[in-house]
């Protein structure tokens, strides 16, 4: 019986320069806060002059900035930008745009998008409150999802909603809803955070019904 033929392996191919400057950017990405030339050698193993040039092209191309003070490299919002272009999330942002703005001229209250990326909640988008007090989530901050509602959401596929006391601000509120499904293109989680003390402050019910509603036209918007 002849013998079945053996799946070639994927080639490898060593590209020395490429991977050097995606170790920066995942260094700093990863970093609490900027890093200097002589720091990124000793936690990329690497002598200075080895990463000087990629860091000097890596500023010209925008994804890093230098500060002129210190000296130090931190990474610009340059590779969300691009993540941006991927097709699913800039059509989800377009659908989403609309309802956030309604959502926090409704409350009152700034509301934010946020996606599960490679372990971490990442926030997508954000639409402020007209309010002059307001809490805001940056675009581009990433959590750890098991330590927000909104990751909590994102991880349970039997949970469609969430009303929480936020775990790393006391006398926040935080509720969430599901947008898109599980596993699918799109699935993202739409929230608002709230002071709890605030004269006014809404109640969790109301917020929920108001971010259901803004899913709700997220999801006409994108035919699912």
């Amino acid at each position: 019986m002849a013998s079945k033929p053996q799946k070639k392996a994927a080639p490898s191919y060593s590209v020395p320069a490429l991977e050097k400057g995606l170790d920066i950017l995942e260094a700093l990405a990863a970093a609490p806060s900027p890093l200097s030339l002589a720091e990124l050698a000793r936690d990329l193993n690497r002598g200075s002059a080895e990463i000087f040039r990629m860091l000097v092209c890596l500023e010209r191309r925008a994804y890093l900035r230098r500060d002129t003070a210190s000296g130090k490299y931190a990474p610009t919002l340059r590779l969300f930008e691009l993540a941006q272009a991927h097709s699913p999330l800039r059509t989800l942002l377009a659908a989403a745009r609309e309802p956030m703005r309604q959502v926090a001229e409704t409350l009152g209250e700034s509301c934010h998008l946020s996606v599960l990326d490679r372990g971490k909640l990442l926030v997508i988008a954000r639409e402020e409150s007209p309010e002059s007090i307001r809490l805001l989530i940056e675009v581009g901050a990433g959590f750890e999802p098991e330590k927000t509602a909104s990751g909590r959401l994102l991880l349970d596929e039997t949970v469609h909603s969430v009303t929480a006391r936020d775990e790393t601000i006391e006398g926040v509120d935080d509720a969430v809803v599901r947008v898109g499904t599980a596993g699918g293109a799109v699935h993202a989680a739409l929230a608002v955070s709230w002071l709890r003390s605030r004269k006014g402050a809404k109640k969790p019910a109301t917020v929920l019904a108001a971010l259901s509603a803004a899913a709700k036209n997220i999801h006409q918007s994108l035919g699912i």
